[in-house]
Order: structure tokens, then sequence, then C-alpha cells
């Protein structure tokens, strides 16, 4: 765009955006391009674009089964997605430099320097120190006792923001997804584990020891959680046989608990996701459970990326992180 053109469209003075422009231009973020503006009075205005080449953003998103991740330039073009399977075989040091050898295969045939990388795992984490909170009954214990953000930070030289998954989907939901309207909403995550993400009055709710959410881990009894009861409950075998889901326990269930939360923190809004929510049986069987326990008007709507939500998420958070070393203000915490 011209400088004239992105005044228009921020509002922001022709002045103001032209020096602007030239501090960016001085940093290298933005570059004049050799296309001109058309126009039919006056000199032809310079068209400008962010330059793609100043750096590399890396997304990687961890959960039980699978290793994604996503490289993209400044202009945010996606240079490399690929998913990675994880060997059940594997022990915790194998998983680390399994990992670490994925993302130098991402870089290495690039020229531009890696800015910032996000990363997204399945489990509780303090996102500020990168601690992995290890709770009763997880079922990916062997990312227990890894932290992310101390070893990419020391292996790649570049700032690390993390998080656990189900936030980052929240955050995608609220920027680029079906919330973006909306300031209080829960978004629940539907897999090999069971999460959600709290967003109240704007903010995303992370707790005292960042386990803000972890519905999966509600105790049914004295050994049994909630994502175990559904497992035992054989609700995914349910979904894959297209089984009539109408007074199914693991539904009802999980229909106790989201009026429970419902009841709790009054959203607006539930936004449904995870590799379950594909099945067109399992959010009509939510609602039709959980409507007679409501006493709140809220609404239920599907994700719009049920199974990359959470790489969505960390892939603008990360861009975000990059953006600080061009002297931008850093964020208090991962937003979008």
């Amino acid at each position: 765009m011209t400088r004239a053109a992105i005044a228009k469209k921020t509002g922001i003075s022709r002045p103001t955006i032209s020096e602007s422009a030239q501090r960016l231009e001085k940093a290298g973020m933005v570059v004049e391009t050799t296309r001109k503006s058309k126009n039919k009075q006056g000199r032809a205005g310079v068209i400008y674009e962010v330059n793609a080449s100043k750096g590399l953003t890396l997304a990687i998103a961890i959960d039980v089964k699978q290793i994604q991740l996503r490289l993209t330039d400044l202009s945010l073009k996606v240079i490399r997605d690929q998913c990675f399977y994880i060997d059940p075989g594997w022990q915790q040091e194998e998983l680390a430099q399994a990992i670490l050898r994925f993302i130098r295969m991402a870089i290495q045939d690039q020229n531009s320097p890696l800015l910032a990388i996000g990363v997204s795992v399945a489990v509780p984490v303090n996102y500020l120190t990168g601690e992995i909170l290890a709770l009763p009954y997880s079922k990916f214990s062997i990312i227990h006792g890894i932290n992310f953000k101390q070893l990419f930070q020391q292996n790649f030289d570049c700032p690390v923001t993390l998080d656990n998954d189900v936030n980052w989907a929240t955050l995608a939901e609220k920027s680029l997804g079906i919330a973006k309207h909306v300031s209080d909403f829960v978004f629940i995550y539907f897999g090999e584990g069971i999460g959600a993400g709290i967003f109240l009055d704007n903010h995303l709710m992370r707790g005292a020891a960042g386990i803000s959410g972890e519905i999966g881990h509600i105790m049914l009894g004295k050994n049994e959680n909630l994502q175990d009861f559904v497992t035992n409950q054989k609700l995914p075998e349910a979904l894959e046989e297209g089984a009539d889901l109408t007074g199914h326990l693991a539904i009802c269930q999980i229909a106790s608990t989201l009026a429970t939360i419902a009841a709790v923190v009054n959203p607006k809004m539930f936004v449904l996701g995870g590799p379950m929510t594909k099945y067109p049986q399992f959010i009509p069987a939510i609602i039709n459970e959980i409507q007679p326990m409501l006493f709140n008007k809220v609404s239920f709507v599907p994700s719009n990326a049920p199974n990359y939500a959470p790489l969505n998420g960390v892939q603008a958070g990360t861009y975000e992180l990059a953006l600080t070393s061009f002297g931008l203000p850093t964020p208090p915490e991962p937003t979008l």
C-alpha cells in the first residue's frame, strides 16, 4: 500500500504515517516496491510492502501423537508446513532431540534469520517459565520435565513463547476465528485430552498456577477423571461407528460439566473444537443433552479450525513476538 492509502485506511494523519514508514524502512521491516500507484492527478505514490526476507518465525504444536511445524516469513507466507508422528517407543531425551532435529531440518536451507519460536504443548504449562506442570493421570507424561522455552533458547538464540494448546486455540478463536467479536466465551477442546480455554472480559484466564480450564482432569470418582471416563465409556468408538449418542453416558457427563461452567463463568458462547467435533452427531448430541440444564442463554458453535486452532494460535503469537525485534513493545503475555 502507499502511505496515503495507509493513512486513509487507519485514520492516522499522513505526516505520522510518513514518519512511521521511514522508521520501518530504516529498520528493514518494510521496503519500497518498483510498483507505483496510478493517480489521475499528481505524482504516483510509492507502494510499500513487508520485507519478507528480514526474518522467519517458527510455530510448533506438540501433542500426544504428533508434532506440527509451520515456518513462515514476515509477510506471513507459509514456507514449510509439516507434521511428524511421535514414536511411541521414544524416551524423553529422544523426543527432545527429535524435535530439535525437525527444527534444524526446517530452517537449514533458509538464508533469513530465525526471529522467534512459538510452542504449543498438550499439557498444562507455566507460560512465563516454560515449566510443564505434571498432573495426575496425564496421558503425555513423556513430556514432563522438558522445558522447551530453555531448550530452544539455548539451541537457536532467539526468543521463545510457549503456552498450552487449548490456550493458543482460544486466542486463535478470538483473533482469527468465530469468537472475534465476543468478549466472554469458553473454548472446549475434545481430543486425546479434554481442556477448556476461558476468555472473560477480553482476557485469557490462566489462574495462579497456569492450569485454569484443565477440565479433563476433574475427578469423577477416586481413580477416574473426565477424559478417562469419556475413553472408558467408548465415546471415540461410538463416534467412529456413527452411533446414536442419545443418553450416552459420556455425552451426559460432558453436558453436565459444560452446564457447570456456564453457571460459574456465564460465557456468551462455547466454541467446540478438536478431533471429536468432526463427527456430525457429536455437537448436536451435547446441545440436546445440555439444554434442560441451562438457566442462562449461551450459544454452542463449532470451531472454524478444529484440528489446527492451536497451531494457528501459536503462529500468530510467534509473529507478534518476532515484531519486538524491530523495536515494537513487548506484550505482557502471549496475545494475538
